[in-house]
């Protein structure tokens, strides 16, 4: 694994773990002209993905969008369904829930045809764009079982521990959400408790502050 791949993992494990102020740093301090195609598509989708972490949802989009443009340029199905699943999230689409579904809809199924590993995260993408746009529950319901069924083949081959219990933490908030109940987010917090994951701790805590409310 060469220097500029360790640095943007390096930023990303800091993001998720630890001070995500401090994740920007590191990102901004990695010298993008040196990045290879692939190095540079990972590094805007983490570069995005921190800004959204710090709130700061007018950059995070605008890299997104970025990323989604350079991507159909090259095209490269597979970072085009990255992008898109990114501007998919619901702080860009709060006035558009149709839009929201449509960009993840589109990202799983280009993330599909590229034959990427990692499908369930965009099976989340789908049903977070669901849960925006009060889909029935039936109709959520037959995406989280294909987001398990997906997360469980990508538990067999990843060595990536944390995108692995990120996504299971996100499956359980998702259905704390759609069924009302409150014991799938106390399961969340014993995964992200277990395995140090910082910003899920936070979020799952809100939620479990308001829950019912």
């Amino acid at each position: 694994m060469n220097d500029l791949k360790n640095q943007i993992l390096s930023a990303r494990d800091q993001r998720e773990v630890g001070d995500p102020g401090k994740a920007l740093e590191m990102f901004l301090q990695i010298d993008k002209t040196r990045l290879e195609s692939n190095q540079l598509f990972d590094y805007l989708g983490e570069l995005g993905l921190t800004y959204w972490h710090l709130k700061r949802f007018d950059e995070a989009r605008a890299v997104f969008e970025d990323m989604q443009k350079q991507a159909e340029k090259a095209g490269n199905e597979s970072y085009q369904a990255v992008a898109l699943r990114n501007l998919s999230r619901t702080e860009f689409n709060e006035g558009n829930p149709e839009l929201a579904v449509s960009y993840a809809e589109k990202a799983r199924q280009l993330a599909f045809e590229a034959k990427r590993q990692d499908l369930a995260w965009f099976d989340h993408g789908v049903v977070s764009a669901l849960i925006l746009n009060k889909a029935p529950k039936e109709e959520i319901q037959k995406w989280f079982e294909t987001e398990a069924e997906d997360l469980y083949k990508v538990s067999q081959n990843t060595k990536d521990e944390i995108a692995k219990w990120v996504w299971t933490s996100g499956l359980l908030i998702d259905r704390a959400r759609v069924f009302d109940t409150v014991a799938d987010l106390y399961l969340a917090l014993m995964i992200a408790e277990h395995f140090g994951l910082e910003r899920r701790k936070e979020q799952i805590a809100e939620l479990i502050k308001t829950f019912g409310n």
